[in-house]
């Protein structure tokens, strides 16, 4: 992989007045770069050049009217993308070090959402920790279930923090894991990503959506933007992160994004198992011995056949 220093000298003697700046919001075919002194440029994307997105880091050109055009972007660290119908990757958020996957008490709350989303974690090499947001909706009805339902992922070695935007509790927690890394929000609509992002960065105008009785609710961004949180960090949201396809995946990737697998698969009789029916599969004698969730099994079992 080419180094910055030597890809941005590269554009220097191509481009003399480019220059580097961080991409903070993408929309279309503009985004809004944010340069060295922290001012915002309202950019065109350049056509017929690699897609860039939020959380790039970015070589732009000035023009006239405080505007500038992104000519490329810099080397990444990483790349959160999610595949279309089409068959091709769409980017969504670049360079994170984090993803944050917020649910809630149900009907919100998906064991097999969260799984897909680690999935997707796991096979971009960044850290994953899970948000049970809106704690206070927990009552004598389903307080066990749900913190049964989450302790399966503590259990494995997954954090769990506890929130919520009207009692503030977990946001400190929240804060301290952010402090100096960039971290996605993903999660599906309804799960109060929003009300978060509006509590961690005052004075932001975050659109907050009704929420309906029945817990279900209206997503309200609009563009895919970066922010920066006043004790340090970054965070990204986006209307693409919804749910994650595997269909891109590889039944190999898949079985990798479930850590709990890994001291057994390796065990396996036959090199190339896939922990559905071969005989010898140390990953399914483990189920039985309950040395992995069964429910975590079958949510596995689920994404190998619906693929």
């Amino acid at each position: 992989m080419k180094n910055s220093k030597s890809f941005q000298k590269k554009h220097e003697k191509r481009l003399g007045t480019e220059q580097e700046g961080l991409l903070v919001a993408t929309f279309g075919a503009t985004g809004e770069v944010e340069d060295a002194n922290g001012q915002i440029i309202r950019c065109h994307l350049r056509k017929n050049m690699e897609p860039v997105i939020t959380g790039d880091r970015v070589l732009w050109l000035p023009e006239a009217n405080n505007s500038g055009l992104v000519v490329d972007h810099l080397p990444r660290t990483s790349l959160l993308a999610k595949p279309e119908h089409s068959g091709k990757m769409k980017p969504i958020a670049a360079n994170i070090d984090a993803m944050i996957i917020v649910t809630a008490p149900p009907p919100a709350l998906s064991e097999y959402l969260i799984d897909r989303h680690l999935i997707a974690a796991e096979n971009l090499n960044v850290t994953p920790i899970i948000l049970l947001n809106k704690v206070d909706l927990l009552n004598d009805t389903n307080r066990n279930e749900v913190m049964e339902q989450l302790a399966v992922y503590q259990r494995i070695g997954y954090k769990v923090i506890f929130s919520s935007t009207k009692s503030k509790d977990g946001i400190t927690q929240l804060l301290e894991f952010f402090h100096n890394k960039t971290c996605v929000l993903v999660g599906v609509s309804g799960v109060g990503k929003s009300s978060i992002i509006a509590t961690l960065v005052p004075n932001q105008d975050v659109k907050v959506g009704d929420i309906s009785a029945s817990g279900s609710g209206k997503h309200t961004t609009t563009m895919t933007r970066l922010y920066h949180l006043p004790q340090g960090g970054n965070l990204i949201d986006s209307p693409g992160i919804r749910e994650f396809g595997l269909w891109h995946m590889s039944n190999n990737d898949i079985a990798a994004g479930f850590v709990d697998f890994h001291p057994f698969a390796n065990q396996c009789k036959f090199r190339n198992c896939q922990h559905i029916k071969e005989p010898g599969c140390a990953v399914q004698q483990a189920v039985e011995e309950k040395k992995i969730e069964a429910k975590r099994y079958e949510s596995y079992k689920k994404m190998i056949l619906e693929k």
